[in-house]
Formats: C-alpha cells, structure tokens, sequence
C-alpha cells in the first residue's frame, strides 16, 4: 500500500511538471501563433545579409513600401567596386534601387549592393533621399533611398537640392478603328501657326564636384505656358547639345549636366506643333 502511495504521488509531480512546461508552450503560442515563424524569418534573412556581406556581394531584400507607391521593384546589385572617397559616403544594409529621383515614378539606373562605399555629393531632406555619384561613373548621379543607408561623415554641409517633379506617364498611340460608313471628315482645327514661346520664371542651379576639374550641374526650370495649340515643349543646353521634349501642359524641368569647373551653361525652352517653334526664353548658370 505504502509502494503504490509513492507511485501515486510520483506519477502526480511528473504529471503537474509536464503541465507547467505544457502551460508556459501554450501561454506563448497563444500570445502570438506566428512568433515562432516571423522570428525564424528574421533569422534566415540576416543571415543572409550578414553572408553576403562578407562575401562582397548584395543580398536579396525585402522592401517596405518606397514613396510613390504600389509594389517596389526589387533591386539588381551592381557589382562591387572599390571603396570612393570624400566628406561624406554611405553604405547600404540591404541592396537599394537608386533613380533619377525620389520615389518608384523615376527611372531605375542603379542598384547599391551591400558593401560597397559611395560618395554623397547633395541631400533632400523633404524625401530622406541622398543623392550620390554612381561608383565607377564619375560625375554621374542618382538618388539613393535613405531606408537601409548608413551615412559617415558630416551631411551639415551638404547641398539641400530641390525635388524633380514626377516624369510624366509615357504615352502610347492607340489606333482608332475606321469607319468605313461615314466620309472621312477634314480636320479644320489644325494649329494656326506655331505656337506662343513660353517664358522662363524660375531657375536654379546645384552645384557638385564631378571630379578631375569638372563640375555636376543639376538645374531645375520652370515656365510659363503662353498658348493652348503646342504638342510639346523642347529643352536645348549649350555647350553640351543636350535636348530633352516634355509633353503640351508641362511648366518644369530638372536634369542634369557634367561640365568644366565655370563652363557658362546656356538653357533655353520653346513651344512646338505642326506648324513650326516658338522663340526660345533661356537662362544661364555656372559652377565655379
């Protein structure tokens, strides 16, 4: 009697025990179902980073959502080219896109992988955006999403440069069925000559080092828009030839320019359509 008593009591210590290791499972499984996964998650992709890393290479990244909304587009790395010099520079923790400017709506030209060193050579601290001369491409620039980057140095004396605005949409033509039961009708509303020239009411340019005596110049101009019958404005640079077209309606344009140190650039805009082109407003701008 005395030996199943022990038992009994035996049996009852080792049944509480396992409760209470049960319990505490439960307690934090019941806390959050899915902690075991996001934790074992986190763990796969820092890992990850933390490889390539060492490795020299890029790791895949996961991006929260960058301005401009909808899905980001995961970022293709570049190589990793030797470390670049000056003031200020920043690494990435994850492989970034870096594009003509802040938000999903511009162009990718870059993709900052993990472990390379590049120089910051302005900021826009509207977006958290760091503009950067792309590594292996002197006096070339993009803009780098602030998320994953790890700036050194000190960015007080960084350039504050203004936002581009959006690109505009591309357009596409989508032919018109023909309607074989009706006469052709003559358009009689063509443009009655060229359009009015629109005339430039703001300007600006920043200024940064492009490197071996050249200068980046990043200028930004708006205009007015002085008839309603142009197809598009025409953006012309001297000396460079530059030419960029901007769709009827558009009032500014940003873009930018690698020149000799005090290159005196010349920007002019004119209107265009059927007809023929406006006169030209123009500006000039220098980097010392």
């Amino acid at each position: 009697m005395e030996h199943r008593s022990k038992l009994l009591t035996l049996l009852i210590g080792l049944s509480l025990v396992l409760q209470a290791c049960n319990l505490q499972f439960v307690e934090s499984t019941q806390k959050d179902p899915n902690a075991a996964n996001l934790e074992l998650t986190a763990i796969v992709q820092q890992m990850m980073i933390d490889q390539a890393a060492q490795q020299g290479n890029a790791a895949p990244a996961t991006f929260t959502a960058e301005p401009g909304g909808g899905a980001p587009a995961p970022a293709i790395p570049a190589e990793v080219l030797p470390p670049a010099t000056g003031d200020v520079t920043v690494t990435v923790s994850v492989a970034t896109n870096c594009r003509l400017g802040p938000g999903q709506n511009f162009n990718i030209v870059y993709g900052m992988p993990v472990g390379q060193v590049a120089k910051v050579v302005a900021k826009n601290s509207y977006t958290g955006y760091w503009i950067i001369e792309i590594p292996g491409q002197a006096g070339q620039t993009c803009w780098l999403w602030g998320q994953y980057a790890t700036i050194s140095g000190d960015t007080a004396a960084l350039k504050d440069v203004v936002t581009p605005t959006s690109p505009p949409p591309t357009m596409t033509n989508t032919p018109m069925p023909t309607n074989t039961s009706l006469p052709t009708a003559t358009n009689t509303t063509a443009p009655a000559g060229p359009p009015n020239a629109p005339q430039i009411v703001t300007s600006n340019v920043v200024c940064g080092d492009a490197g071996s005596g050249n200068r980046n110049y990043t200028v930004t101009i708006s205009w007015s828009d002085n008839s309603n019958n142009e197809t598009e404005f025409w953006i012309n640079t001297q000396p460079t030839g530059g030419a960029y077209g901007k769709l009827p309606d558009s009032t500014t344009h940003t873009f930018n320019e690698v020149l000799p140190a005090n290159t005196v650039l010349t920007v002019s805009v004119s209107a265009k359509n059927a007809s023929g082109s406006s006169a030209a407003s123009s500006d000039t701008f220098i980097c010392p």
